[in-house]
């Protein structure tokens, strides 16, 4: 079985979206629970009235926003109580192309096993393949460089500020940006081991079950998440994976968009968790060489 653990907040409509689409259009047994981080929209509520007979779907309200970590780890936790093949993460903006997503992910890991699987994570709007993020850890170099760059744009004078942020929400030139971006990072188009996975959707075995108790740290509340698990997996031997012949698409970023009424309070809620969550990172890992 398959238990799909989504995170809420907020777009109602994309959850329901999602949640439907899934219990719909992919063939297998499955259940899903969804984790509201308590909405203050009461959406969460609504969910749960709305899924309130349909016993292939629970939903968790949460009494306050705990993030993307703890949010998605309480969904594990209790999706583990299903006794699960295997536990998908997925936030509520993807899209699975493939009716026989839960047979592809099957044959994948009987191929070759797993504790954590990404599969070809497609952005319509930008054109941009999401996964792999990475081929190797960061370094705790690195991973200065990106705190204290956050914290410099945090610190722009405010009139730069929203001009940044204003011009990030053009599409045309976001696109150009991601698109140059995506020429230097590894390539998408090869099954590939020992990766860096996107958030937006990652597949856990039985295999990571029996080794990890929840896959986040709890130190974050936004961002960074699959970098200090990537520094986690390769600590304890386990097994990352790619594989492109699995695509699901991300219409990106639809709970975070909801929350905020300007580009100004999304980038600074943006930088702000990433100054906050390297920080954790540089916290858990800075000894190391």
């Amino acid at each position: 079985m398959f238990v799909w653990v989504i995170l809420h907040y907020m777009s109602y409509k994309s959850t329901l979206q999602e949640v439907n689409h899934i219990l719909n259009d992919i063939t297998g047994d499955k259940r899903i629970i969804i984790v509201d981080n308590a909405s203050p929209n009461g959406s969460g509520q609504k969910l749960d009235e709305y899924f309130a007979t349909n016993h292939r779907v629970n939903v968790i309200l949460n009494q306050s926003n705990v993030g993307f970590a703890r949010g998605n780890d309480i969904g594990y936790i209790e999706a583990l109580k299903l006794k699960p093949d295997f536990i998908v993460l997925a936030n509520n903006d993807i899209e699975f192309s493939q009716k026989n997503f839960i047979q592809l992910v099957q044959a994948s890991f009987e191929k070759q096993r797993f504790d954590v699987m990404g599969p070809d994570v497609f952005v319509p709007e930008t054109g941009i393949h999401q996964n792999p993020k990475r081929n190797k850890a960061y370094s705790n170099q690195e991973v200065v460089q990106i705190h204290q760059r956050s914290v410099r744009l945090i610190n722009q004078p405010t009139l730069i500020f929203k001009l940044r942020a204003n011009l990030k929400r053009i599409k045309i030139l976001r696109r150009f940006v991601l698109q140059h971006r995506q020429g230097k990072v590894v390539q998408s188009d090869s099954v590939q081991t020992n990766v860096i996975l996107h958030g937006s959707l990652l597949i856990f075995s039985k295999d990571f079950f029996i080794k990890v108790a929840s896959p986040f740290d709890e130190g974050t509340f936004f961002y960074f998440e699959t970098e200090i698990l990537d520094k986690h997996i390769r600590a304890q031997g386990m097994v990352s994976k790619y594989d492109p012949t699995i695509k699901v698409l991300h219409h990106q970023n639809t709970a975070t968009k909801s929350s905020f009424q300007s580009a100004a309070k999304q980038q600074k809620f943006q930088l702000t968790n990433m100054a906050k969550s390297t920080q954790r990172f540089l916290d858990l890992f800075g000894q190391e060489n």
